[in-house]
């Protein structure tokens, strides 16, 4: 086997190893254990690395004198029996060892390659540095096209009929006021856009972890990071309910004389907002998703009343920041040198300003380990009694 193929074995080792780490800080050993036991098996044949592989024959007198100095170390410690704190500092000092083994392994390689000298080309790290952010974006574009189809495709497809509810109800009020002659002011049309936060602001966001306990516990066992996960489900949500709300801006335009580029402007803004302030109440107040029988079943009943009282007190308050922002916009289009485009941009700006705050912290607040455990309580798949 090549020395680059040595290599990728080993990271796909550590790649099991990070997936193990990440779903047992959520409670769920199976994997971590599974894990374990190729450790021991591994430890078990240490002896026979060099001298049973034949990758091994040509190695030099040095390099295989330290792999059989490592397994006669292996053997001193592996049965010990340490007291807690030692385990703990013996783990500490392992786990260097091993970041000190990982970083020889990729010298080694990277000489076996001939690649020493192109490795300290600061040129050729910017190419490869540009090379991986751009393999990176597209896995992430990726996501989230699978997270559209998935809410597309797959059923129960309840964020998807929301959506549509949501959609004719807008329709069917803009419709409404310009038929009817009954609306008084002029952005009586434009604010039905906001009857999009019954989606954005809905259990789909500010709770966005358990609304799918299932498929975050795939992803968080697989080894994805929780703040990957929360992105993902935002972009996916904000093209989504971007897409739905055209055919209501595209009706205002056309009946009101609307600025079109002013309504996405709005309703962009609008799903930021609440996206940040879902991913926050999504770690800090999390509540398992069932129906309302089994809340009274197992009482539950009592925090999902609660939850209603601060969803509702949060959404107030989410309703200000973006009326704020609204009012900010109009007041700034006249003062600004760019003019109605300027304000527009530094309006959509901040608000995408908050949602990566908002995430940050919500991400931060998940490292807590009261949260982290209340959050691992919560995030359980609904099971019918009998099913």
């Amino acid at each position: 086997m090549a020395a680059t193929e040595e290599l990728r074995s080993l990271l796909d080792v550590l790649r099991r190893v990070d997936a193990a780490a990440a779903a047992a800080q959520w409670g769920d050993d199976t994997a971590i254990a599974a894990v374990v036991d190729e450790a021991r098996e591994e430890l078990g044949t240490i002896a026979g690395t060099v001298d049973g592989d034949v990758a091994a024959a040509g190695a030099s007198a040095p390099w295989r004198a330290r792999a059989q100095d490592y397994a006669r170390e292996v053997e001193r410690t592996r049965d010990l029996s340490p007291t807690a704190q030692e385990a703990g500092a013996n783990a500490v000092v392992a786990v260097g060892l091993a970041k000190a083994a990982l970083a020889e392994a990729v010298l080694t390689v990277a000489q076996a390659r001939g690649m020493a000298r192109a490795s300290a080309d600061p040129a050729a790290g910017r190419r490869g540095a540009a090379r991986r952010t751009g393999a990176r974006l597209g896995l992430f574009g990726h996501r989230v096209a699978g997270e559209l189809r998935h809410v597309a495709a797959d059923k129960p497809r309840s964020i998807l009929i929301r959506l549509i509810i949501t959609l004719a109800i807008s329709l069917s009020l803009v419709s409404f006021y310009h038929f009817s002659g009954m609306a008084r002011y002029d952005d009586a049309g434009r604010l039905t856009l906001y009857l999009f936060s019954a989606v954005v602001g809905s259990v789909v966001c500010t709770n966005a972890l358990c609304f799918e306990a299932e498929r975050v516990r795939t992803a968080l066992s697989r080894g994805d990071r929780l703040w990957r996960i929360l992105v993902v489900k935002n972009l996916a949500m904000a093209i989504l309910v971007t897409i739905a709300g055209l055919p209501v801006i595209a009706f205002l335009s056309v009946t009101d004389k609307a600025n079109p580029v002013a309504l996405i402007d709005q309703l962009v803004t609008m799903v930021f907002i609440w996206m940040g302030v879902g991913n926050v109440l999504s770690v800090v107040y999390p509540l398992r998703h069932e129906p309302v029988a089994a809340r009274l079943r197992d009482g539950t009943w009592k925090p999902y009343l609660v939850s209603f009282a601060v969803s509702y007190g949060v959404g107030l308050t989410v309703n200000l920041m973006i009326f704020w922002r609204l009012f900010a916009r109009q007041a700034a289009a006249a003062e600004l040198a760019g003019g109605a485009w300027a304000a527009f941009a530094l309006v959509l700006l901040s608000a995408i300003a908050i949602w990566v705050l908002l995430t940050v912290f919500a991400v931060a607040c998940s490292r807590e380990p009261r949260i982290r455990q209340v959050l691992s309580r919560e995030m359980v798949v609904y099971r019918k009694p009998g099913g």
